[in-house]
């Protein structure tokens, strides 16, 4: 813009310098000369000029103002204070670590709720950052920095991540992949041929119990989480069940495991060796190929329409165009359900994720807000005037008939958002085995030296009564699908048949 505003939301915009263009039509129109005794434009206290006919550029950087006709103009344009990002690249480590920090202990969203103790954080780090300016260490200033933001719970803080060192840890595995199921146990789901642990006997469903020594949990507990952090309890499970049974090449691993119908475990020993199909298959469920368009659907063979939203990532327009046109048909063809699936979606816009929810509502509901620190204030602020609320449709693209919604942990952000919001007035079921991810917040980026781009919450979610909402939770699911031998063995989709099961006996 050329004109500037108070970065504060309690000042709701405040216009307080900059340039303005000015139109005037006729000669008897009037204008601010400055902003008057309460530093407002526009209020009653402002002395007012009359204007020429015509265009006019108002600079409001000076007192009085200064008003420009001249033919060649120039005005700049401007970032407002409050959307640059914090910027500590050109300071040394122990300056740019102690930047980030206190930005954290004053701006981040969630300090009380998670507990945080920023000053023990920093007390416990602050060695090896030193030490890292001292040697113009730059790896051994990622790794504290990668470390130190590993220690927040929160899914949307980034933390440096050290590919050379991931490759390293996790090049090597036992051709084995294991889930836990609700009972508790860890069992196999997936069995290299030819594998280290194929043929040291371990069979599909055997269940783990030790690794190297330590039960099962406990190697869990102490497994490294590389694509972290979590703001979950349940993602940082799946993440240690990912990464437990990966090593460097040529480890030696003890493993004592029980296969399915033994009455007595048996302890093997194996070597790591170089594969990724364990890894593969555990991580290739639903990947995306990138030529997805962000809402696809198609009719099933029982009657209901099946929909995913891939992202909030994709063009607005062209996505609610897509997502009208399934409304238009879901009403014309009087679908009775309808199965959204969520569980692959990233998140993206949160506006446009909560009035895609809004076609299946009849009221405006108000959805909340987002509590932002404010440096008048000293404190988190919700601006009431950014309150969020459906935006109704017309009626004819409002859909009535019973909805399914389908959820998974990488369910994450604005897809948690709009299951949220599909969720209130209990307008759909919540099908799934896990919550979702647990994402509540809205971030903002930040610069650290050696061209790192890291980004933190800025802002929690809260609901109309002003409780926080999905950070550290997620949705839970209203229809809660097992994970058990039969779910995890299925040949089918077990959180699929479960929504189908509801809408059958939700439609009879």
């Amino acid at each position: 813009a050329s004109f500037t505003v108070d970065p504060n939301p309690s000042a709701k915009g405040e216009v307080i310098g900059g340039k303005y263009v000015v139109y005037a039509p006729d000669d008897q129109q009037g204008f601010p000369s400055d902003f008057g005794d309460d530093k407002k434009l526009f209020t009653d206290d402002d002395p007012i000029v009359r204007l020429p006919k015509g265009y006019t550029v108002v600079d409001m950087d000076t007192s009085p103002f200064t008003f420009d006709r001249s033919k060649h103009p120039v005005i700049d344009l401007l970032e407002g204070e409050g959307a640059a990002q914090e910027d500590f690249s050109k300071l040394s480590y122990t300056a740019a670590y102690d930047g980030m920090v206190e930005m954290l202990r004053k701006k981040y969203a969630y300090t009380e709720m998670k507990k945080i103790d920023w000053d023990a954080l920093k007390t416990e780090f602050s060695p090896r950052v030193e030490d890292a300016e001292a040697t113009h260490d730059a790896a051994a200033f990622q790794s504290v920095l990668h470390d130190f933001l590993m220690r927040i719970p929160d899914g949307h803080v980034s933390a440096p991540f050290d590919q050379r060192a991931f490759a390293q840890a996790v090049s090597g595995g036992v051709g084995l992949a294991v889930r836990q199921l609700d009972d508790g146990r860890v069992i196999v789901n997936f069995v290299l041929d030819g594998g280290p642990g194929d043929i040291a006997g371990i069979e599909l469903k055997a269940e783990i119990l030790a690794i190297n020594g330590k039960s099962i949990e406990t190697a869990l507990n102490q497994t490294t989480l590389w694509e972290g952090p979590f703001s979950t309890e349940h993602n940082t499970r799946l993440q240690q069940l990912q990464y437990v049974l990966r090593f460097p090449i040529d480890t030696d691993v003890e493993i004592e495991y029980k296969n399915s119908g033994d009455s007595n475990s048996s302890t093997v020993n194996v070597k790591a060796i170089r594969e990724f199909d364990t890894f593969r298959y555990y991580s290739s469920v639903g990947e995306s190929t990138g030529f997805e368009a962000p809402v696809e659907y198609h009719l099933m063979d029982n009657g209901y329409v099946y929909v995913k939203i891939n992202s909030f990532f994709d063009s607005a327009r062209l996505t609610i165009q897509l997502w009208e046109r399934l409304m238009h048909t879901l009403n014309d063809q009087q679908t009775p359900g309808l199965i959204i699936d969520m569980r692959q979606n990233g998140g993206g816009s949160g506006f446009l994720s909560d009035q895609m929810a809004a076609y299946f509502f009849d009221e405006a509901l108000d959805l909340g807000n987002t509590a932002i620190y404010d440096e008048a204030l000293g404190k988190f602020y919700a601006d009431p005037a950014f309150e969020n609320t459906f935006i109704l449709p017309p009626d004819n693209l409002r859909y009535a008939g019973k909805v399914a919604v389908l959820i998974g942990p990488s369910c994450a952000s604005a897809c948690e958002h709009f299951s949220y919001d599909m969720n209130l007035q209990n307008r759909a079921e919540i099908v799934g085995q896990y919550p979702t991810a647990g994402l509540g917040a809205s971030v903002t980026p930040y610069s650290m030296p050696d061209g790192l781009q890291l980004q933190y919450s800025i802002g929690h979610s809260i609901d109309p009564e002003g409780n926080f909402i999905i950070e550290g939770t997620g949705v839970l699911p209203t229809i809660k699908v097992p994970v058990d031998e039969e779910t995890l063995f299925s040949k089918g989709d077990p959180v699929l048949d479960a929504a189908v099961a509801y809408l059958d006996k939700a439609t009879q």
